[in-house]
């Protein structure tokens, strides 16, 4: 039997509302056609449409579905003579988009619901942020990110990677023409995908705050930014020192909360003269524990009420973030958390560890106490997509979310067919994570049924049953390393530590078979243990152990 089992509904994520009549399945091709006053919209989402195709798409304005969400849509389905019709409703063109989205994803599966959906997000803003320090991705992949996320529902993005020099080191440097160039590209394509795009800045390692030069850079390179179209900023002011540094800053504001909450007011006033409609997200210094600590509320309740107030919840990353920690937050400051989730993010003392695993530990009715949530993500580019479509799942339908699931909708996406029973073994290593999700459970299972049988006296079963993993695990390294999409390049430092594994196994069923070769097993398995790339859990040494000093 596969390990690898899609055990996903239909329609993922679980819209709220469904009524299904049957199921359709196109025998061949799909073609896509639509009504003219969303066809622009369809070839953007479904690429090249045809004039008479047997997927026909119309849409017409519902002003009833705003009142619920501004991406509140309503999705209805009927065959006639093996063309499939698909009518959409919604008061938004946000709320069309995330039709087409859900229809595409259907479409990519060639299964359909017949009958009505109706549908809208739990939480109103979801998102991902590039916010990790290494290498930032590049521009391709950038817009590549931005059409997974749109996809699955997500509808923000926050664009603020740390080794980026103009977004921090060189903040008051103006972009150069190539690189604004790209930066514009991609807010264009994200409001096409209706993805609110905010550019974050990060002045505060040198920014003298008394200084009205450093306030006029900030300013000047904010034109430049808004002349691209740029609308939604980010003034993010953590992960630098918690006391000012300039002898005039200390002088004016005696605390670094009191400077940062005057240059948010100055800052917010100078954005709101250039459009009513720009919006700011601030990070503060102090961005996370209870959410009472007086640098934080210093600071929060200074800032307007308009602004958004990023926090990371209990922890930098939190194993959970729950409603009661939320709603005490906005209590304390007076705004709700905007949750700078940082998962998948493996950067700094993690960059041993891979994120692979399916988000979890976030409590279902978490939307109704914050202002959404932002998932940071890794430099490793393909290996985000995993989690951050779980994420996705999670934030649109909270109450409806199975991390396993969705984890198994993610892979299904992300790798080709033949790619993913190898991959789910190998991924079985790549859960541990500030979420402390539970590591290596498919290789616990297997090791701990064979020491069950082992310790009751039924040693040929135990046998078979360490051969079957034995055999699975050999053969996952095998295609692993003869793979050739980017996600396994990515991963090859994992797939290395993995191979070696399979090799450690091996040797193992040999010395339980009657072979000399304890001696060559230790020396395995010190090298295993000398790499620091993080895999399996501890049920891998517990059974190497058992092995090496069993007497019998």
């Amino acid at each position: 039997m596969e390990l690898y089992q899609r055990r996903i509904a239909m329609l993922f994520p679980k819209p709220k509302k469904t009524v299904s009549t049957g199921e359709f399945v196109f025998p061949s091709e799909i073609k896509v056609s639509s009504s003219e006053n969303i066809k622009n919209d369809v070839s953007l989402v479904f690429g090249n449409t045809v004039n008479e195709g047997n997927l026909i798409i119309s849409f017409k304005e519902n002003r009833s579905l705003g009142e619920v969400s501004p991406e509140a849509h309503k999705i209805s389905l009927y065959e006639k003579n093996g063309c499939l019709f698909t009518d959409i409703e919604a008061f938004s063109r946000a709320g069309l988009m995330r039709a087409l989205f859900s229809l595409k994803r259907m479409y990519i599966k060639n299964e359909f619901i017949l009958g009505e959906i109706t549908d809208w997000p739990s939480f109103s803003v979801r998102g991902y942020i590039e916010g990790f320090y290494g290498t930032p991705w590049k521009a391709h992949q950038r817009l590549e990110m931005l059409e997974t996320m749109a996809l699955f529902g997500e509808n923000t993005h926050y664009y603020a990677p740390k080794d980026d020099p103009y977004h921090r080191n060189k903040w008051r440097e103006l972009y150069p023409e190539e690189k604004a160039y790209e930066l514009k590209g991609l807010v264009e394509k994200a409001k096409s995908l209706e993805i609110s795009f905010y550019y974050c800045i990060a002045p505060g390692l040198s920014m003298c705050y008394s200084d009205e030069k450093d306030f006029w850079y900030l300013t000047e390179k904010t034109k430049q930014l808004f002349s691209m179209g740029i609308k939604n900023f980010g003034l993010l002011l953590d992960d630098i020192p918690a006391d000012l540094f300039y002898e005039n800053d200390r002088k004016i504001y005696k605390t670094a909360p009191k400077a940062h909450g005057e240059l948010v007011n100055k800052y917010f006033s100078f954005l709101k003269s250039l459009s009513d409609d720009c919006c700011l997200t601030v990070c503060p210094t102090s961005y996370r524990g209870k959410g009472d600590e007086s640098e934080l509320t210093q600071f929060t309740l200074a800032v307007p009420g308009e602004v958004k107030v990023f926090f990371t919840g209990s922890d930098i990353c939190s194993k959970e973030i729950t409603e009661r920690e939320a709603e005490f937050f906005t209590l304390s400051n007076k705004h709700k958390p905007l949750y700078w989730d940082n998962y998948p993010v493996n950067d700094a003392e993690m960059f041993m560890e891979m994120h692979m695993g399916p988000v979890i530990g976030r409590e279902k009715g978490l939307y109704n106490y914050c202002d959404g949530i932002i998932s940071n993500c890794m430099e490793y580019f393909n290996c985000n997509k995993i989690p951050l479509i779980t994420v996705g799942a999670y934030l649109w339908n909270p109450e409806e979310y199975d991390p396993e699931e969705a984890f198994g909708e993610a892979v299904s996406f992300t790798l080709k067919k033949e790619e993913r029973e190898a991959f789910v073994l190998l991924a079985d290593h790549l859960r541990t994570a500030c979420l402390h999700d539970e590591n290596s459970r498919i290789m616990g299972e297997y090791l701990s049924r064979a020491a069950v049988l082992r310790q009751t006296g039924n040693f040929p079963e135990a046998l078979s049953v360490l051969e079957e993993y034995t055999e699975k695990i050999k053969n996952a390294a095998r295609e692993l390393n003869s793979f050739s999409s980017e996600i396994f390049s990515e991963l090859s430092r994992w797939i290395k530590k993995f191979t070696l594994m399979s090799e450690i196994l091996g040797i193992a069923l040999e010395v339980l078979k009657g072979a000399d070769k304890k001696k060559l097993l230790a020396q395995k398995t010190e090298e295993y243990n000398e790499s620091a790339t993080v895999l399996t859990s501890f049920c891998f040494r517990e059974y190497i152990e058992s092995v090496l000093y069993d007497e019998n």
